[in-house]
């Protein structure tokens, strides 16, 4: 592939999936990009927060410094102190280690990221099924999620008719609120939006219909919501929206955008296995979004209960081996 190729397979599988809610697919990748005025460089994400580096073993490594924390956790990542510019430290610390290795261990402290792989086929969605529940015109949707994909999702469904309540919990706001105003209206300006503590979101979730998440497994059980038992007994809809997906030996691994789009395969399919590059701005985030947003939407058309399943990485992988992108939750049921 080249980076046009690539890209055109991203801009492929978005067409599927937005014509399905009605949507410009390709324009939602591109939606932040252009407020922004953002594009990527080679090596250096279209954010400038994620980047590819060689490693010892030749493989390259993508990195993702997107919060203070994480440039903070570089000295016990690297197991020495630095100073100077982060990312020399980073280049002189990968030179010195293999790329599996470091990326085990930044995942270990909570550090995006990914190894530069060929894209292997994966199923971006699976559905579990539970409980059936009355379907309703105006469905309520909790938007429990953060950053871009889950918040895309919710938004697509306020523009179907849902009604959206955006949730924060008190010391715990979402981080896009720092960022552009402009697509934190895009993407949360048609949603109420409250700040809750948990035995009120507890009450909250007892008249939801959908809830969306973005936080991993470990998380979302710290928070006692129990959503898997609202699933199987209430018949609620729960859009899990992760880096790895919900299962599986990844499925505690913290990812953003551009490094989940690493680890399908999106930067060797644009530059090669030598020479990987960054296609687009962080574009498993809205494939996430629209692919989340399209199985809540049909979940709710039939009046069932189930976890979706949304695994950014492999949305990635899928467009880039050309799997078959029919309506999401016919893709596989557990």
């Amino acid at each position: 592939m080249s980076v046009e190729s690539a890209q055109a397979a991203i801009d492929g599988a978005a067409r599927t999936l937005g014509e399905s809610l009605g949507v410009d697919g390709p324009a939602l990748l591109r939606e932040r990009s252009e407020i922004l005025g953002i594009t990527p460089a080679g090596t250096v994400s279209a954010g400038g927060t994620c980047r590819l580096i060689p490693a010892r073993d030749g493989r390259w490594v993508a990195l993702n410094l997107a919060r203070r924390s994480d440039i903070e956790l570089l000295a016990a990542w690297m197991g020495h102190e630095w100073d100077g510019p982060p990312w020399d430290a980073v280049a002189g610390h990968l030179c010195e280690v293999d790329a599996p290795d470091a990326v085990d261990r930044a995942q270990l402290l909570g550090i995006p990221a990914a190894v530069a792989v060929e894209a292997v086929a994966g199923m971006p969605v699976r559905v579990t099924p539970g409980a059936p529940r009355r379907t309703k015109d105006s469905p309520l949707v909790v938007d429990l999620a953060a950053l871009w994909a889950g918040p895309l999702c919710a938004r697509l469904l306020a523009e179907l008719g849902a009604r959206v309540i955006k949730v924060e919990l008190p010391g715990r706001p979402d981080g896009a609120r720092g960022g552009h105003p402009e697509f934190w209206d895009r993407l949360n300006g048609n949603k109420e939006q409250r700040t809750l503590d948990v035995p009120a979101l507890r009450r909250l979730l007892d008249d939801a219909d959908v809830v969306i998440t973005s936080a991993r497994p470990r998380a979302i059980e710290q928070l006692g919501l129990d959503l898997e038992r609202r699933v199987m007994e209430r018949g609620l809809i729960w859009a899990a929206i992760t880096g790895y997906g919900m299962t599986g030996e990844w499925s505690d691994r913290v990812a953003f955008g551009d490094d989940a789009a690493v680890a399908g395969g999106l930067a060797v399919a644009a530059g090669g296995v030598n020479a990987p590059v960054f296609v687009g701005d962080a574009p498993a985030d809205p494939l996430a979004g629209l692919s989340a947003a399209g199985a809540a939407r049909q979940a709710l058309k039939a009046g069932l209960g189930c976890v979706v399943d949304v695994s950014m990485r492999n949305g990635v992988a899928a467009a880039l081996t050309a799997a078959k992108y029919t309506a999401p939750i016919q893709q596989e049921v557990a």
